[in-house]
This record gives structure tokens, C-alpha cells and sequence, in this order.
């Protein structure tokens, strides 16, 4: 790793998944697949076989010895890892559903940790029923929040529709190229998934990771949903100068653009309700100075009155997650009880003393 790579962000929070408008979305193999890790592991167990604990203390050891860590969090209960990768060199993720993971490379590079070693069968068997049930109702809560996602997807097209028109293209354009003409060229474009914002049982949970590690922070204020385009503008852009980025996406509309990281030089872009611009610390790039208000005067009263609809189908649809996760809650109880989980710290100790090795 070059001494001037900014790529990777130590400490803070990220999604490599998200829950969409069109569904489950996974980002896991632009974040671990596709990286070059010299080792991955998957974990393997159902809900509160500890899969989250043990990262984090393998995470806590590896901060111990001085390395960094990127932390991944669950999109529907931002309390759990999905996933910590270690000096771009180790990852370590939870291969279950709704992200199952198998190795290509079993042993040369991927490796499977099963917690279910860990677990009584014979009283996971004798609460066949129970799990089954459960299990199911949680299927049902999920499938209902994403039907009011797929709502708020199709709200935020025709609202897309609406602003689009309205959008000073050329004078955007000239801004971001201006722009870019005080970022250094890279030596080589790459795009590789960040997200900092997702939709799950807690509600809208957004990590503000991008803010802290940029050198350099510019607050992108989303007049009339408007900010995507510039983000997503920016983006084309730096692959022409060959900057490697980090984009973060909105989660439930995943095509836009919400966040990016410039890697060469440290900068960030992040989106913004013009609510928050008050209170900002950092270079703001106001959307207002690239929407004609004339044009977007006479669709002003369809936008707002969707954006209406949009929150009611949000909120309903957290409803929904919250819903699931007592049911998800309930099974890692069930799960819980039915561990070993001596056995299995006994096991992490030898996991952390043998990463120590590698590492």
C-alpha cells in the first residue's frame, strides 16, 4: 500500500449490504469477493450462535496487535457485523442467508467456521416447531417490508422524473470538472461499495464514517432529491481521471449515488437534507444553484405530496423490520440457549493466536 492511499477507512461503520426497493441487495462480492485478501472466512451458525461476538473479538485482537480494522454492519440490525476486514489482507464474514457465502477456493483461500459445532442439536430438535414458526413470521415481516420499499422505489422514479427536467446539466458539469481540477489524477479507476446508510428493525440508521475519515469534506445539500445526480456525475468524472473512489448508495433506491470517497486525496462528497446545512462543519455545494426554480416551479406540489406518500410507505415499512426483529430476537434466544458457548470462546482464543501468526 502506497504511503498517499487513502482507500481504506480505519475504524467507523459500513454496510455491504442494504435492504431495497427491489429486495434483499448484497454488495459482498464487490467488498470481500472481489478484493485481494489473502484469506477469507466464513462463518457458518444460525441466529445467536455468537457469529457477530466473534468478530468483534477477533477484530478487538487484531486492533490489539496494532492492525486496522473495516467493520461491516448488518443492514437490518446495525448492532451485528456482517463482516470486519483486516490490513486488506484477512476477512472474516457471515456466509448465512440472506448472504450465503461459499468458498470457491475451499482451503487455499476460503475457509469455513462453523459455529454450529458449538450447538446441542438434540434441544434445537426438541424446539423444531418453535424455530419453524418463528422463523416463518419473520419471512412474512420482511416480505411486507419490502412491499412498501418497492412502493417508495416507485415514488422516488416518478419524483426522479419530475426534477430531472428541471436540472441545469451544463452549468453542473462545469462546476464538477472545475472541481476536479484541483484533485490530482489517480493511477487507476476502481469503485468498490461503501454504503453508510441503511432501512432495518432500528429504522434509518446513518453512519457518518465518510466524514470522518475525508481530508477534505464537502456537503452535497439535496435540494428537491437532486443531490444523486451530482454525486453520480462526480463519479463519471473521476473514472475519467482515473481516481480509485469508495461510493456509498442510498438503500433503498441503489442506483444513486449518496456518498463518494475520493481514495487518492481523502476527499468525500456526502448527500444532506438542506434541514441539516445549518449545522454543517465542512465546503457545502448547494443543488439549488443547478435546478431551474422556474421549470420546477409546476411540479413542486406533485413532489411534495409524494414525498408524503414516500415517508408513510418508509415508516410503514420500518414497522415491518421491527416486527421481524422481535421474532429474529426470539430465535437467537432459542439458539442461544442450546450453545456452548465455553467451547466456542475456547475456540476464538485459538482463532485470534493463529491470526496473530498471519497477520
Amino acid at each position: 500500500m502506497r504511503s498517499t492511499d487513502k482507500r481504506y477507512f480505519k475504524g467507523g461503520g459500513l454496510f455491504a449490504a442494504s435492504n431495497s426497493s427491489q429486495g434483499f441487495k448484497s454488495y459482498y462480492k464487490q467488498v470481500f469477493e472481489d478484493r485481494e485478501l489473502s484469506r477469507i472466512y466464513i462463518i457458518k451458525g444460525g441466529p445467536g450462535t455468537g457469529k457477530s461476538r466473534f468478530m468483534r473479538e477477533v477484530a478487538e485482537c487484531a486492533e490489539k496487535l496494532g492492525k486496522y480494522v473495516e467493520y461491516y454492519y448488518c443492514s437490518s440490525d446495525p448492532d451485528s457485523l456482517d463482516g470486519i476486514i483486516i490490513e486488506e489482507r484477512v476477512a472474516i464474514i457471515d456466509g448465512t442467508s440472506p448472504h450465503s457465502v461459499e468458498p470457491k477456493t475451499a482451503g487455499a483461500r476460503e475457509e469455513i467456521i462453523d459455529l454450529g459445532a458449538f450447538w446441542d442439536s438434540d434441544k434445537l430438535c426438541a424446539r423444531y416447531s418453535e424455530i419453524k414458526l418463528l422463523s416463518e413470521k419473520k419471512s412474512e415481516c420482511y416480505i411486507k417490508a419490502y412491499r412498501y420499499l418497492s412502493g417508495c422505489g416507485e415514488l422516488s422514479a416518478i419524483n426522479r422524473s419530475l426534477i430531472l427536467p428541471t436540472l441545469m446539466e451544463e452549468k453542473m458539469f462545469a462546476y464538477i470538472g472545475r472541481l476536479l481540477d484541483t484533485i490530482p489524477k489517480g493511477d487507476g479507476f476502481s469503485l468498490t461499495p461503501a454504503l453508510c446508510d441503511s432501512v432495518g428493525m432500528k429504522g434509518r440508521v446513518k453512519f457518518d464514517t465518510y466524514e470522518k475519515c475525508a481530508d477534505r469534506l464537502y456537503y452535497v445539500i439535496d435540494w428537491y432529491s437532486s443531490a444523486h445526480f451530482f454525486l453520480a456525475a462526480l463519479v463519471c468524472a473521476a473514472k475519467r481521471r482515473d481516481i480509485p473512489l469508495r461510493v456509498s448508495y442510498d438503500p433503498i433506491n441503489s442506483e444513486r449515488v449518496d456518498a463518494v470517497y475520493f481514495c487518492n486525496c481523502g476527499y468525500a462528497f456526502v448527500s444532506v437534507e438542506p434541514s441539516e446545512a445549518e449545522e454543517l462543519d465542512g465546503k457545502c455545494v448547494n443543488m439549488k444553484r443547478f435546478v431551474d426554480k422556474e421549470v420546477l416551479e409546476g411540479s413542486k406540489k406533485e413532489y411534495r405530496y409524494n414525498c408524503r406518500l414516500y415517508e408513510a410507505l418508509l415508516s410503514s415499512a420500518c414497522d415491518a423490520f421491527s416486527e421481524a426483529g422481535e421474532y429474529h430476537f426470539e430465535l437467537e434466544r432459542i439458539y442461544s440457549a442450546c450453545m456452548d458457548f465455553g467451547a466456542k470462546e475456547r475456540y476464538t482464543r485459538s482463532f485470534c493466536e493463529m491470526l496473530g501468526r498471519i497477520i
